[in-house]
């Protein structure tokens, strides 16, 4: 990529930051619900990663890491950071950046399966913060939704 397309790349990406719609913990979980996430212990789960990585902000970037979203999904295996969907979840970066988090939603599924799929890995592991914060019982972060 040449440097004046890293640099308008840089600024789109900055720009979009100022519109973010940040999710509370209650409509992420609905959210995630509503695209067949129905186990309150998952749901916990995936509230505390999307909290850990993204602080529930949809146009969420880690330029060092290469992870978009409110669920922070990397370019390297799962999206194209092209206008070309692509890679693992056949998307775009882009598409991770918008207030509709359905894509997203379905890319983390589908990265979760992938990850299990074949091992005795829990999919959860896919995103760091798991590890470090989300394992165990995570009910608090659905406590007072309603689910």
């Amino acid at each position: 990529m040449s440097l004046s397309k890293s640099i308008l790349l840089v600024v789109l990406v900055v720009a979009s930051v100022v519109n973010a719609k940040v999710y509370t913990k209650c409509e992420f979980a609905q959210e995630m619900k509503k695209h067949g996430v129905t186990s309150h212990a998952d749901l916990g789960t995936w509230t505390c990663i999307a909290s850990h990585e993204s602080a529930f902000n949809t146009k969420a970037v880690n330029s060092v890491s290469g992870d978009y979203g409110i669920l922070q999904i990397n370019h390297y295996y799962w999206c194209s950071t092209t206008s070309t969907p692509g890679k693992g979840c056949n998307i775009t970066c882009a598409s991770l950046l918008t207030d509709d988090i359905t894509v997203d939603i379905k890319c983390a599924l589908h990265i979760f399966s992938e990850t299990a799929k074949g091992s005795t890995k829990n999919g959860f592991t896919a995103w760091v913060t798991y590890k470090k914060y989300c394992t165990g019982d995570q009910s608090s972060w659905i406590s007072g939704c309603s689910l």
